[in-house]
């Protein structure tokens, strides 16, 4: 049996913007997310927030040198510090600074739907690298 030709195979309509990912991580209101403090929301994969203004920001919760949790580490304005090397990360792009500058964190998107605050736990980027180059 001879299939029909379709023009349209191998083509998805675009998700709506604020469409929710069915395996997305549900923080609760928006407000409810606390502003200065990392808290971990996720075990697997392991995943921290914080909120700074009106912006939410998820990350890896595990230090990419020793696998320290970052959200024991301490945060001042956008950069949390490893509770065990004491290296710097950003919380918005995952780029490290500081003493040893390892590869970057993940950084995960957040959505907010009806101030109701939405991770999606697939990562802004692939790892390039398993193991962390730091010195």
């Amino acid at each position: 049996m001879k299939v029909p030709f379709r023009r349209d195979r191998g083509t998805r309509p675009e998700p709506a913007p604020d469409a929710v990912p069915d395996h997305a991580i549900r923080l609760g209101a928006a407000t409810d997310v606390p502003e200065g403090v990392v808290r971990r929301v996720s075990d697997r994969p392991p995943i921290a927030v914080t909120r700074h203004g009106t912006t939410i920001h998820a990350f890896e919760d595990r230090c990419p040198h020793g696998g320290a949790l970052l959200s024991r580490g301490t945060l001042a304005v956008d950069t949390v510090t490893c509770p065990a090397h004491r290296t710097r990360f950003r919380v918005d792009t995952g780029q490290s600074s500081g003493q040893f500058t390892c590869r970057a964190l993940r950084t995960y998107p957040v959505l907010i739907v009806d101030t109701v605050a939405y991770v999606d736990p697939t990562p802004r980027a692939p790892r390039t690298a398993k193991r962390a180059q730091c010195p």
